[in-house]
């Protein structure tokens, strides 16, 4: 493989991760003056539309199988994105959103072992372990109690998590851009139909907040989920997951200049222990120790 596709790789995964991590604030700026439902309708509509005129020369592969993992990839893309954004309407900053999110990388290998039977090695034990004292230390208050808006956050980091997993499980064999944009139209559809039930369709918008749901849905949605595909195609998983990763400190990041966020030195060391798990929990270090002790034996 070329080194210059790797190094491309490189800088669009690390891209990725800066828009993501700007997306907590345009978040937030948008759910000041209309729903979350609306957002997720809105956002996955256009994103919707975007990929799917990128990929219509594809639509003659889809079969059942890429349907199934549309709708299922999709449902937990929208519980996710809306848990997330609800969440922001109960006072979580989005500094706290984006490590508190990020949790998802610790959880991903536990719900791997309920539904693909791969068991978690002891390096991501020992990083959710090290992922809890983190949260503590960023959500838990003087009566160590954790807000409502940080709480819902902590379950749509569940959500991701199994949106990883259903990826993962029905990109096998198909074509990940594919894939994507079946993903984004269901979680669009999701969308609308949260709209009509909870009776949040804005009259009018402003030009701020259609900017605001602009950004999220043509840079945070559809390009960078064009530049994931892209990326984690000539780059190894492991360190395009730790490089996709960063989009919780470019969060916090966003957040202190566009959002001017306090950050305690309580948070912030929770931020970085948060961190820290999350790198953990994608090292499998124990197997490679075990594997230089085998070479050293037999040398």
């Amino acid at each position: 493989m070329g080194q210059n596709k790797k190094i491309w790789a490189t800088v669009l995964l690390i891209l990725t991760a800066a828009i993501w991590g700007s997306a907590f604030v345009f978040q937030k700026f948008a759910v000041d003056e209309v729903s979350a439902s609306f957002i997720v309708a809105a956002r996955f509509t256009i994103a919707g539309v975007l990929t799917a005129i990128a990929t219509v020369k594809k639509w003659h592969r889809i079969d059942k199988g890429y349907l199934v993992g549309g709708i299922v990839s999709g449902t937990t893309m929208a519980l996710g994105t809306g848990l997330q954004t609800f969440a922001m309407t109960f006072g979580t900053t989005p500094g706290k959103s984006a490590f508190l999110t990020a949790a998802y990388c610790v959880i991903v290998p536990f719900l791997g072992w309920a539904f693909m039977k791969e068991r978690p090695k002891k390096n991501h034990v020992i990083s959710a372990a090290i992922c809890l004292i983190g949260i503590g230390l960023i959500s838990l208050e003087g009566n160590l109690g954790i807000s409502f808006g940080d709480g819902i956050t902590l379950i749509c980091s569940i959500a991701f998590a199994a949106n990883i997993i259903s990826i993962a499980y029905f990109c096998r064999g198909r074509d990940p851009m594919l894939l994507t944009m079946l993903q984004i139209c269901v979680a669009a559809v999701w969308g609308w139909l949260s709209v009509v039930v909870t009776g949040t369709l804005p009259h009018t918008i402003s030009w701020a907040a259609a900017g605001n749901v602009l950004y999220l849905a043509i840079f945070s949605t559809a390009l960078c989920l064009s530049f994931q595909s892209i990326g984690l195609k000539y780059i190894d998983a492991t360190v395009g997951t730790i490089l996709l990763s960063l989009e919780s400190g470019f969060g916090v990041i966003f957040s202190v200049i566009l959002y001017k966020e306090q950050i305690t030195q309580r948070i912030a060391i929770g931020f970085a222990v948060v961190f820290a798990a999350v790198i953990l929990s994608q090292l499998d270090f124990i197997k490679e120790n075990k594997e230089n002790t085998r070479k050293n034996l037999e040398i």
